[in-house]
């Protein structure tokens, strides 16, 4: 069975469905705003979608508000007193998923059992946030993950089926420093979500956004937060309760805030993986891999440019091979002054060292735990690994709530003696065999409506060239992937 199979050539068909669902949402905005919206709203913080961490949002700004009369029916389940004074109170919050994807060519036509397949993902998501007092916290979010009629390689895997599970369960102890000044210590289940999340953030694109089991303290000083973090990482079994493993232990610390008196933000981190099995271009062995790196980012005054910078180093040791790799990327954008459609143009580069022979120490980059679909290509082939990328895009808002966006990526091998490795880290194309550096180019489009607060509707399609390393590892079609969704968060 299938889902659905296009009968227009597929990269005429992604254009003309994207073209359309703008035209549509045109429409249905023009309309809605002409209905206008309810007056004296009660303020409501923004729903943390994507991977931004449902456990971010304060619901405390409904303290006082008479939620019977508030235009959102929502509202009541978002504050529930359980004190006299709204001291100790209780959120209620949840998001359900649907998305349709299309695969033409997986892998470049190297799938079994089947090379070109639809099929439906379904994700659904359940949290509750207790306050007792503003001193202590528990919250726990469960999820549900499903995927049918999946035919591609590795079909339901673990990165598409959770029947039911625990995705973040923790507590919180604020203990107050002074005026400008607290400590959070944070102890259990808990999604991490660091700076730009290139290295580590829950990937919530996925079906089964990663999980770690740990301590994390928070100290928030002058604007700074200081984030010292220990973890192992949560292995999902799909139909049973998922267990962290000593086996990958993940720890160090995030610093970030703003660097005054200059118009810039800073993070800086040392993280520190200790994986007992690893793997890196023929050199086997228990992992213990240092990363030390920060970040810069910002915006030039008042003259439409922003900025961002990000570099790593790597060391340590896998199995009785020394550790020295590195990682840097720089983007620069424009949003032109154009207020009806804000427009944003941007260049990005990115670089992830390679291996320089198979055996012995390593050079291949590590990328960790990334929320990998926001870099590198929709298409989710390349990761973080061994790849130089050029890469350059626009966007534009065209109505309100709907943003359209258009990009385009190069890829080359950093080292001709190492693999292509995917948004896992593992293995996508061996390198020994070649070597050719080019590996192709991916075209994406990208479609985002945000219909109300609640729900939101988005599609996309990319189309993946490949170049002369895949035309000389294996079978070397095109790929193309469509894939539309409505998501509906509460």
């Amino acid at each position: 069975m299938r889902i659905f199979s296009p009968a227009l050539p597929l990269r005429s068909l992604g254009f003309a469905a994207i073209a359309s669902l703008a035209l549509v949402l045109s429409s249905v905005a023009q309309a809605r705003a002409q209905s206008g919206q309810p007056a004296g709203e009660p303020p409501r913080p923004a729903y943390q979608l994507g991977s931004a961490g449902r456990f971010n949002e304060d619901w405390s700004v409904l303290r006082g508000a008479d939620l019977e009369e508030t235009g959102d029916v929502w509202d009541r389940l978002k504050f529930i007193p359980l004190s006299p004074d709204g001291s100790v109170w209780l959120s209620i919050g949840g998001q359900a998923r649907e998305r349709v994807e299309y695969f033409r060519q997986f892998l470049f036509g190297n799938s079994q059992p089947e090379q070109s397949d639809g099929y439906l993902l379904s994700r659904y998501r359940l949290s509750a946030d207790l306050h007792i007092t503003r001193y202590f916290r528990m919250f726990a979010e469960g999820r549900s993950a499903f995927a049918l009629d999946r035919d591609l390689a590795g079909g339901r895997t673990t990165g598409f089926v959770d029947e039911f599970d625990l995705m973040n369960g923790f507590a919180d102890i604020m203990i107050p420093l002074g005026d400008q000044a607290s400590l959070t210590l944070r102890g259990g289940r808990q999604e991490l979500i660091f700076g730009s999340q290139r290295l580590v953030g829950p990937g919530d694109f996925t079906q089964v956004p990663r999980s770690f089991d740990g301590g994390l303290a928070i100290a928030q000083i002058g604007g700074w937060a200081i984030m010292p973090f220990w973890t192992q990482s949560v292995v999902i079994d799909k139909y049973r309760f998922n267990e962290s493993t000593s086996d990958l232990e993940f720890y160090g610390v995030f610093i970030t805030g703003p660097l005054h008196p200059l118009p810039v933000s800073l993070d800086l981190y040392w993280l520190d993986a200790n994986n007992k099995i690893a793997a890196f271009n023929g050199t086997p062995g228990r992992e213990h891999r240092h990363t030390l790196g920060g970040r810069v980012w910002g915006k030039a005054g008042a003259t439409g440019l922003d900025f961002e910078v990000e570099g790593a180093a790597q060391f340590g040791t896998v199995g009785r091979g020394d550790i020295a790799a590195s990682m840097a990327t720089a983007v620069v954008g424009y949003t032109l002054p154009v207020t009806r459609l804000s427009p944003r143009v941007y260049v990005e580069f990115d670089y992830a060292s390679g291996d320089d022979r198979p055996g012995g120490d390593v050079g291949t980059f590590n990328q960790l735990y990334p929320n990998a679909h926001s870099y590198l290509g929709y298409i989710d082939y390349i990761g973080r690994q061994n790849i130089i990328s050029g890469s350059g895009g626009v966007s534009i808002a065209p109505m309100q709530g709907l943003t359209l966006t258009l990009q385009q990526y190069f890829f080359w091998r950093a080292s001709d003696r190492d693999a292509l490795y995917n948004k896992s880290g593992a293995v996508l194309r061996p390198g020994t065999t070649t070597t050719a550096r080019y590996v192709g180019a991916e075209t994406d489009v990208l479609a985002t409506y945000n219909f109300t607060r609640h729900i939101q509707l988005y599609g996309g399609y990319s189309h993946f060239f490949t170049g002369e390393f895949i035309s000389k590892t294996g079978k070397d079609r095109d790929s193309d992937f469509y894939y539309a969704a409505i998501q509906y968060t509460f």
